[in-house]
């Protein structure tokens, strides 16, 4: 296991109180960080904030934020700023997933999507990415997934969304690049998270008898068998936090496969 030390740094994490949130929100504090916590589940970033405390003796701040609601956010990440003095780790997790047809899927929810998925992440990197510039100083993970890249069927918004992330990825780290700042992507696979289990819900049709069966179907294309843990995604968000990645800007993919990792040079035009 790599030992990484964060001590000294904030972090925010959006969606951080379960699954993969929960999961990069528990490595950094083992690594030391001061954590702060975005999410509308209060009940779960309280558990969530208790656990961190008592393994990892970690500051933790919770605030109850509506990654969509661009008042609530821009007020966060000024909170966040007047009590620590600054923010050096953003990690745009939070995300929701509805898998149906076009035609099937109402306006509230293709609307619900793009404003938590894709403007969520627009929202928290504008307020957060002018502190990093006037520090010198910063690393955002955005969390896009596989689906940006696959196009399957019944998943056309959701993977519309997680391609925009992909791509204002690529965009801000060339704006950014030249403050020190390093802006990077990571595309999950298959990972049995709340959000997983809940798409499994929609295509069984909720047939509970099914899902595993489903489940396996997915994780028999990935050459180990096996799908990937929240640890393991969490592990490479770490990573790209480190100085040791300071090089590397723009977007690392994260495939059923394995790692690919792509960096681009702030004098490319």
């Amino acid at each position: 296991m790599i030992k990484y030390n964060f001590k000294g740094k904030n972090v925010i994490i959006t969606g951080g109180s379960m699954g993969l949130g929960k999961a990069t929100a528990t490595e950094f504090a083992r690594a030391g960080a001061t954590i702060i916590l975005a999410d509308i589940n209060k009940e779960e970033m309280d558990n969530t904030s208790r656990e961190l405390q008592r393994e990892f003796n970690v500051k933790v701040l919770e605030y109850i934020v509506d990654v969509s609601n661009y008042n609530e956010v821009e007020s966060m990440v000024s909170s966040v700023y007047k009590k620590l003095g600054r923010v050096d780790i953003l990690i745009n997790n939070a995300g929701i997933c509805k898998t149906l047809p076009l035609e099937d899927t109402t306006k509230t929810d293709l609307d619900k999507m793009i404003k938590v998925n894709l403007n969520g992440t627009f929202y928290f990197c504008k307020c957060v990415l002018p502190i990093m510039k006037k520090q010198r100083y910063g690393k955002v993970v955005n969390l896009s997934s596989i689906a940006a890249k696959l196009g399957s069927a019944n998943a056309s918004v959701y993977s519309a969304t997680k391609a925009g992330v992909l791509e204002l990825t690529a965009c801000l780290a060339r704006e950014y690049a030249e403050y020190d700042v390093n802006i990077n992507c990571v595309l999950p696979g298959i990972i049995r998270t709340p959000l997983w289990n809940q798409m499994l819900v929609e295509m069984t049709e909720e047939n509970h008898a099914n899902k595993d069966a489903v489940f396996k179907s997915y994780t028999d294309t990935i050459p180990m068998k096996r799908p990937q843990e929240p640890v393991d995604i969490a592990n490479a968000i770490l990573f790209l936090c480190t100085d040791e990645a300071s090089n590397i800007t723009f977007f690392i993919k994260y495939y059923l496969t394995g790692f690919l990792i792509s960096s681009i040079s702030p004098n490319l035009s």
